[in-house]
């Protein structure tokens, strides 16, 4: 009978909902944990449905989350209404795009290349003086929108869910971290952050995916904050074993 081999090391992430980054930590020889640290909720359908009236005709959309698109299902919007009038439609990682691309929806614009998220997609995007629609988490943040409108374009932000910190935490996930059994946290977005300092404390490195996830481990206190590369599975696991 053979026994699994014992993990060098172990890091923890928020509940993703792709493999391919347990199974890079997996053959570099260690573990990715996992732990449901915050909770989305769609806001009610009428209330987003209003803001999006409001907002009007516009050059684009821009999409920055899956969340986001499963929420403005839910609230029974369709996006291909806004895109009708000539607008165009982006997506800040293939993530976000493949959920548009489920939904019947051509996306315009996505950043290539292995790195994504709302620095890249500003970087990619081209100068203007139209207006974006910016759907997404009412507590929004990070680059996507001061890069944006330093390109010249006026933002419209309608929030379509919040994101909170989740009740409790599993003891078993508590345990590990307190014990300094995670050799790094995995910090996907601010969020994801804060609700780790809220739920377990600041008291461990911290790997982040993208400048926003950086400056909200710096801003919670965490010992020691390195920027992935990239969001490439490689890249993360190359931070992660990054000599301290």
């Amino acid at each position: 009978m053979t026994t699994a081999p014992v993990p060098l090391w172990r890091v923890l992430a928020h509940t993703r909902r792709d493999t391919a980054l347990a199974q890079a930590v997996l053959s570099a020889g260690g573990v990715l944990d996992e732990a449901t640290l915050i909770v989305r909720q769609e806001l009610p359908p009428a209330q987003v449905l209003a803001e999006m009236k409001r907002a009007g005709r516009v050059d684009w959309v821009v999409v920055s989350s899956p969340f986001t698109v499963a929420a403005m299902q839910q609230a029974g919007i369709d996006l291909a209404h806004w895109l009708e009038h000539g607008a165009k439609l982006a997506a800040v990682g293939s993530a976000s795009a493949t959920a548009l691309e489920e939904a019947g929806l051509t996306v315009d614009l996505v950043p290539q290349g292995k790195v994504s998220g709302g620095e890249a997609l500003a970087e990619a995007f081209p100068p203007g003086t139209g207006t974006v629609l910016l759907p997404g988490a009412a507590e929004l943040a990070g680059t996507l929108q001061p890069g944006l409108e330093a390109k010249g374009w006026t933002l419209t932000t309608v929030a379509t869910y919040a994101t909170t910190a989740a009740s409790s935490i599993d003891a078993i996930i508590a345990s590990r971290w307190h014990e300094g059994e995670y050799i790094a946290f995995i910090a996907t977005a601010p969020s994801t952050v804060r609700a780790a300092a809220t739920l377990l404390g600041p008291t461990i490195r911290v790997v982040a995916i993208g400048r926003s996830s950086a400056t909200a481990a710096q801003t919670c206190g965490f010992p020691l904050v390195i920027q992935a590369g990239s969001a490439d599975p490689e890249d993360i696991v190359a931070a992660i074993l990054k000599p301290r």
